[in-house]
């Protein structure tokens, strides 16, 4: 039976772990043995970036309290991996830079072999290169016998990397509850036999998020002309964030080869976050059916953006902007340029009078005028927030009126 003292019961130990600092935990371990449950929040998060001296730690010590690691940041050599090896069995998520080496290639596999049954979240980034960026066998990253445990993976980034269509198909297939992937200047080699169509290439039945460069959904290699799109392998998907890859700039690509790649694969999508070319937006805008979500660039908020936003009228629930840049910092949030939009901001206000299914706009960077406002009643009864300037806004009974539409 314990004593009055709370901090006597481990339950209670346990729980108030979870919330303290890495500094606050090891000053608790070392004062009391009592609080040993300290120590897990300790070796929770490993950051080679900031743990340097981890490499050097005694092995006994790492394969006593290596258990508890759950989240690794920023391995980028391969005494950081041989470390995890020795000590690491429970890893939740992991991201490393990958060296162009083979010993550092094979060990890789083998840490990753070893935290399979347990690993949820994994990003792999190209390091440094030299010369040319080496191929990547990404497949083989993951079991494949029947023997071996079910990968619990649900999101993958993978970035600046080479390989090849085939090994991104048995990575997809092998990880089966995926649900998110990043992946953006990546090369996908792809070498089809006369016979290969696109159907047959693996389609993942999970994955409802990809977050791609509009260049690497639809050019997925750059020195072939007819590779079939990403969009191939994701029937489900249902939200996309794209913008233009740095490595490579805006590619165009023909509007009617956007517009029946997405007819045919992009069914269930519903929400889009777009920072391409205004250009390009409108395009898939007018391509996509049914979306419920729209976010664009607030530079790029014209007459003909919200001409094609209205393409989904029937459907939307969510319109905003955001800023290309951090903003948060600024005390007043920048207007659209005058050029974009008629001073009435007449266009603007078609969205909340015709989309009647609308619940959030979030045009921050907009300026209506309650007066222009008061002349057609909006038909999204339903809102739920709204975040626009408005313009003589300055009696009670326009606020209300303001706020009952």
């Amino acid at each position: 039976m314990h004593g009055n003292n709370p901090l006597e019961i481990p339950e209670i130990l346990r729980r108030i772990s979870r919330y303290v600092t890495t500094n606050d935990a090891l000053a608790c371990a070392r004062v009391c043995k009592t609080w040993s449950d300290f120590v897990s929040a300790i070796w929770h998060t490993v950051d080679f970036n900031v743990h340097k001296g981890l490499r050097e730690l005694d092995a006994k010590v790492l394969a006593k309290h290596g258990h508890h690691i759950r989240v690794v940041k920023n391995i980028s050599d391969l005494d950081g991996i041989l470390v995890l090896i020795k000590s690491a069995r429970s890893l939740r998520r992991l991201s490393f830079k990958m060296k162009a080496t083979r010993e550092f290639y094979a060990c890789f596999i083998d840490l990753l072999h070893q935290v399979n049954r347990c690993l949820q979240h994994l990003e792999i980034v190209q390091g440094v290169v030299e010369d040319e960026v080496p191929y990547f066998a990404v497949g083989s990253l993951f079991p494949v016998s029947k023997a071996a445990a079910a990968s619990k993976l649900s999101f993958i980034r993978m970035d600046g990397l080479l390989l090849t269509r085939e090994s991104f198909s048995l990575m997809l297939e092998s990880c089966r509850l995926l649900t998110q992937l990043l992946i953006q200047d990546t090369t996908l080699l792809y070498w089809p036999t006369p016979n290969t169509t696109a159907a047959q290439l693996y389609q993942h039945k999970r994955i409802s998020q990809l977050t791609a460069p509009f260049e690497q959904v639809f050019k997925p290699n750059q020195s072939s002309q007819n590779d079939p799109s990403l969009f191939v392998h994701f029937p489900k998907l249902v939200s996309w964030h794209t913008w233009h890859s740095a490595i490579t700039g805006p590619i165009d690509i023909p509007t009617k080869e956007i517009q029946e790649d997405i007819a045919k694969h992009c069914r269930s999508m519903r929400m889009v976050s777009l920072e391409t070319r205004a250009s390009v937006g409108i395009t898939l805008l007018m391509a996509f059916k049914g979306l419920t979500y729209i976010c664009i660039l607030n530079e790029h908020l014209s007459a003909e953006m919200v001409m094609a936003i209205l393409n989904h009228q029937e459907t939307l629930i969510t319109v905003g902007t955001f800023f290309d840049g951090d903003v948060s910092e600024l005390e007043v949030v920048p207007e659209v340029e005058s050029h974009q939009l008629d001073t009435n901001g007449w266009i603007v206000q078609s969205l909340p009078r015709h989309c009647n299914r609308l619940k959030i706009l979030d045009l921050t960077s907009i300026e209506m005028d309650m007066n222009h406002i008061e002349m057609t009643d909006w038909g999204c009864h339903d809102l739920e927030g709204l975040f626009i300037r408005v313009k003589g806004l300055d009696t009670k009974g326009k606020i209300d009126r303001a706020i009952q539409l």
